[in-house]
């Protein structure tokens, strides 16, 4: 039988891998006040974005029922 022993080495890219991904975990605890401003920015458009859909669907609504109305009055 072979036996096996373990590495005592831990290879540099596991380190670099480790390294990076705490790194990326205290920044996403961190929550830095540059993110949440651009998360409410984001949001703040996203809204807006909505209301002016809204208000062109309306707007297409409203022209569809007056150009509807002028073409039944010219037969």
């Amino acid at each position: 039988m072979w036996t096996f022993t373990r590495r005592s080495q831990v290879s540099p890219e596991s380190e670099t891998a480790k390294r990076a991904a705490e790194k990326s975990l205290q920044e996403a605890q961190a929550r830095t006040p540059e993110a949440d401003a651009q998360l409410s920015e984001s949001r703040r458009v996203t809204e807006q974005l909505k209301a002016h859909n809204r208000a062109n669907a309306y707007s297409d609504f409203i022209e569809g029922i007056v150009l509807g109305r002028l073409s039944d009055g010219r037969s």
